[in-house]
């Protein structure tokens, strides 16, 4: 695997993070609870955050609060994301006997293509006809599945 591979590897990783509750340590002991809803990767990998409705272990409430990277020690994932799009895919595979090549996975956009036709998310299926029907009975499937 190539340093590059690995870089883009991490910043999907974080992507997947967003839109989902998260703890970020600070180097000088400070944490942060909440929302992650924004992330800067830039060219040196600063990975400045934005946390939404965040609170600090002291207690504090802030509506927004954007933290330098540098000072970024650890990000703690603390709720499983509700859509997994490889598990999903996997799922509607095996349900639905699908051939090999008909399903991708679009991490960093955490999609799935299927017959590059119809498009599932965590917001549900894009696409018309039988075949969408039948994935977004599967779609509530799973993630009825997952609320648990």
């Amino acid at each position: 695997m190539s340093i590059q591979t690995a870089v883009r590897n991490l910043i999907s990783e974080i992507a997947s993070l967003l839109e989902n509750i998260v703890i970020v340590k600070l180097i000088d002991g400070t944490t942060y609870e909440g929302k992650l809803v924004g992330i800067d990767a830039g060219d040196r990998l600063t990975l400045h955050l934005v946390l939404e409705d965040a609170k600090t272990s002291s207690g504090e409430k802030y509506y927004k609060v954007v933290i330098n990277g540098s000072r970024v020690s650890e990000i703690i994932s603390v709720q499983r994301p509700k859509f997994n799009p490889e598990e999903f895919a996997e799922f509607i595979t095996v349900k639905l006997n699908l051939p090999p090549g008909t399903v991708r996975v679009i991490k960093e956009a955490k999609t799935v293509l299927v017959y590059d036709r119809y498009k599932i998310t965590e917001n549900g299926v894009e696409g018309s006809g039988g075949m969408a029907s039948k994935l977004y009975s599967l779609w509530e499937e799973y993630m009825e599945s997952h609320k648990k």
